[in-house]
């Protein structure tokens, strides 16, 4: 038995060659993320050397078709005269819907894992952030609760084109060929760019792009329209959850996002649009009390390694009550 997995064993995985504690030694190698995507490669590579046979599903349906039309059925039944078909007819038919179905299920499952097979999936979890160093050399830091969608093959070659849900800083390498890089959300608007750095914000309640350096521009369907908007550094676009779409001016204090480095920059920002991101980076549930206590604003900037010390830098700030039971926080007056 191989003592490690390499390229030779999986090829003879892939042709059905494999004993089972072959097969038992992949399986375990499989449980490592890193070593996904080097199978889903090498699958490639022994498919392309071992083309499939495809099944002609024309044929086989016009020669069913011309069966039912030689063997008509019909709803009367005599039932003096019922005759009882040979067992050669009788199965005639099965080979065909034994096809039938073998097609329908093979199809029903490529559509429910499409998502698998084709996009490498990169996740975070709450209060996690994660450096991605993709294909092309571009890198990507995932904040927390976010996903990144990244195909698997071509990418860099044929597009650049990845799917995000969540928030994302991206540093975009330029290519000899000046290929774009094209962000998309669920949020119904994509960023394409040639060679820059910015930030994608893209959740339930809204969504913004910050530009630090560089040139992009965001497309913006809403119904059949499509608006565009083309940034300059220093830029903000925001889109509330219609997205109706604004423009402003930052600070170049707010371009670089401060979570990557597990820093918070608080300037006049409402204490509801904080609860916010405890929910979604943090999955807690926030409970303020009043509206009048939602409406105040915090001014600092400060670093908490964790959810509990940027709950006691919140409370400090704002000299507030604030408990937390589990998932859910309660922020009062004192």
């Amino acid at each position: 038995m191989e003592s490690e997995v390499n390229k030779s064993l999986l090829f003879n995985h892939f042709a059905r060659k494999t004993s089972p504690l072959q097969r038992e030694l992949i399986a375990q190698w499989l449980q490592e993320k890193a070593n996904e995507e080097r199978y889903y490669e090498w699958l490639e590579e022994w498919e392309n050397l071992h083309p499939q046979y495809l099944t002609q599903t024309d044929g086989a349906l016009q020669r069913y078709t011309a069966f039912l039309k030689d063997n008509p059925q019909t709803d009367d039944v005599d039932t003096a005269e019922t005759v009882v078909a040979p067992a050669q007819n009788r199965w005639s038919i099965r080979p065909w819907l034994v096809a039938a179905s073998f097609l329908l299920l093979v199809s029903v499952g490529a559509f429910l894992f499409r998502n698998s097979i084709w996009y490498q999936t990169y996740e975070t979890g709450f209060g996690e952030t994660r450096s991605l160093q993709l294909a092309d050399g571009s890198a990507v830091l995932l904040n927390a609760n976010s996903t990144l969608r990244v195909p698997r093959w071509g990418f860099g070659t044929r597009i650049r084109e990845v799917l995000l849900t969540g928030e994302a800083n991206f540093s975009v390498n330029h290519t000899a060929d000046d290929q774009k890089f094209v962000v998309k959300t669920v949020k119904n608007f994509e960023v394409v760019v040639l060679g820059t750095e910015f930030s994608v914000f893209a959740r339930k309640r809204g969504a913004k792009v910050t530009l630090n350096k560089g040139k992009v521009q965001v497309q913006v369907q809403t119904g059949q329209t499509v608006k565009q908007v083309l940034m300059k550094p220093g830029e903000l676009v925001t889109l509330d959850p219609q997205n109706h779409i604004a423009l402003k001016t930052m600070k170049q204090t707010q371009l670089h996002p401060a979570w990557g480095e597990k820093r918070f920059v608080f300037e006049e920002t409402p204490l509801q649009e904080v609860a916010y991101l405890l929910e979604e980076n943090y999955g807690l549930q926030v409970d303020i009390k009043d509206q009048k206590l939602a409406g105040r604003v915090l001014m600092g900037s400060f670093r908490a390694d964790n959810v509990d010390q940027l709950l006691q830098s919140i409370s400090e700030l704002l000299d507030i009550n604030v408990v937390r039971q589990g998932n859910h926080v309660q922020l009062m007056d004192n």
